[in-house]
């Protein structure tokens, strides 16, 4: 008995989500090729600014640079949970992009309650181990 199953698409709402997501990323991707100082000198952390310690996605707007410029290794540097995120998020959206255009792609991540509660376990330990690391770490 598994946690997880893949079964046909319920709602085609998250798929055709990738579309603007992916129109976003370009946007943000040309800027950071035009002009990345603008992004790192508007990108503020209000609990690094206000008690000098850094949150779990400081060094996110770096990482997104990074990436945007083709250097993923220097993006897993700046913060590692950001990175992964992002570049899952853009698998994700190639994906769904494919699966737009070839209909018995279409699935939809089944989670029963076992795996909805590892799923949350295991979000919260790579956020708290990159909230570690962002702090002792670097």
């Amino acid at each position: 008995m598994t946690a997880w199953r893949l079964e046909p698409e319920r709602s085609p709402f998250p798929r055709l989500l990738a579309f603007p997501v992916l129109t976003l990323a370009a946007m943000f991707a040309v800027l950071a090729r035009v002009d990345a100082d603008l992004l790192r000198r508007s990108a503020r952390c209000a609990l690094r600014d206000g008690v000098g310690l850094p949150c779990p996605t400081c060094g996110g707007t770096q990482a997104a640079i990074d990436l945007a410029w083709g250097r993923p290794l220097a993006a897993l540097a700046a913060n590692p949970l950001v990175a992964t995120i992002l570049l899952a998020g853009a698998l994700w959206c190639l994906y769904a992009v494919a699966a737009t255009f070839v209909p018995r792609w279409r699935r939809s991540l089944a989670l029963e309650r076992r795996g909805m509660v590892a799923f949350r376990w295991t979000a919260l330990v790579l956020v708290a181990g990159n909230w570690a690391w962002e702090v002792w770490g670097r």
